[in-house]
């Protein structure tokens, strides 16, 4: 987004706020749209991704990103080419996605960027090498899962992205700041799921068995010294679409603490950077599995950093928190 065009279009929509008209400042970004100003496509877009003040509408969402590409802004070109290529509020299409995506790059860092990072992306179809801890329950490790590469544009890709992690309230819906987790994360949903991001997620379904239309956004976390994760268990109470799967990819090492610990089963586990932690919270009934207890124990010493997906038991969108 244009910072300048977009940041007037805010203050102005402010100003009219401030007067006592909020919804005539809201229309005004609106209509600044249907006029074809791309910044105010590029926002109203996000409005209709996000559903924060109105019925989430992607494919309408995409029509704004469309016209904010077309008119030059070539992040929204780049958004777009996320989404065209996941099928969010559009036909899946990963030939169109890499146009959109090179279209954007001939004048945007971040998509050539892309472009060239996917040029060296692992093999999604090499045999992983698993290594099982446990038989029942399901836990074990697949090593080298990710490349320093990947790792470490994980972390550049979300670092600028990262707020104080939340936790899901699996009865209302929405997430709560909670002192279980005092970590930073960032979720990549669907228009920040680069191709990069994407091709990753299409991995941890393979390698766990299951649709990649059942994860949740890929959540990054950094800790830093002092910050934890207290015993949990991912599968929520209330869920209508059980969390049935963790996976949870170390993207470095050098810190100290920090360790993946299973206090009722006796397991406290160090994985190396690239190295994916796979295990199963509730079975195909959607019980969860009590012995599934886990925590990320406090980091001592550097900054520790993981991508976890959480796989639910059904197709799920990876806006919704509920």
């Amino acid at each position: 987004m244009g910072e300048r065009g977009a940041a007037a279009l805010f203050k102005r929509a402010a100003e009219i706020a401030r007067a006592g008209r909020p919804e005539d400042g809201v229309r005004f970004i609106e209509d600044s749209a249907g006029a074809g100003d791309p910044d105010a496509n590029f926002i109203v877009a996000h409005w209709l991704l996000y559903g924060s003040d109105r019925p989430r509408d992607p494919a309408k969402a995409c029509r704004h990103l469309r016209a904010a590409g077309q008119a030059g802004n070539v992040e929204a070109l780049r958004t777009l080419a996320h989404l065209t290529a996941s099928g969010m509020g559009c036909d899946r299409n990963p030939g169109k996605a890499l146009e959109l995506l090179g279209s954007a790059a001939q004048s945007d860092a971040v998509a050539a960027a892309e472009l060239a990072m996917l040029s060296r992306l692992a093999d999604e179809e090499a045999a992983p090498a698993r290594e099982p801890v446990s038989a029942d329950p399901h836990i074990e490790i697949v090593r080298g899962f990710l490349g320093p590469e990947e790792c470490a544009w994980l972390v550049r890709r979300a670092e600028p992205l990262l707020r104080p992690s939340f936790v899901d309230d699996g009865k209302s819906g929405l997430g709560r700041p909670d002192p279980i987790r005092t970590s930073h994360g960032a979720a990549f949903v669907p228009h920040e799921a680069d191709l990069v991001v994407q091709a990753i997620t299409r991995r941890i379904a393979a390698v766990t068995g299951t649709a990649a239309d059942h994860g949740e956004a890929l959540y990054v976390m950094r800790y830093t010294p002092g910050q934890q994760y207290r015993p949990h268990l991912d599968a929520l109470p209330g869920l209508k679409n059980q969390r049935e799967w963790t996976a949870i990819a170390y993207l470095n090492h050098a810190f100290e603490g920090g360790a993946t610990a299973f206090p009722d089963l006796g397991l406290s586990l160090r994985l190396e950077s690239g190295d994916l932690l796979v295990f199963r919270n509730s079975d195909s009934a959607q019980i969860a599995d009590p012995r599934m207890r886990h925590a990320g124990e406090p980091v001592t010493a550097g900054e520790k950093w993981v991508a976890t997906r959480w796989i639910r038991h059904g197709p799920h969108d990876p806006y919704d928190r509920g």
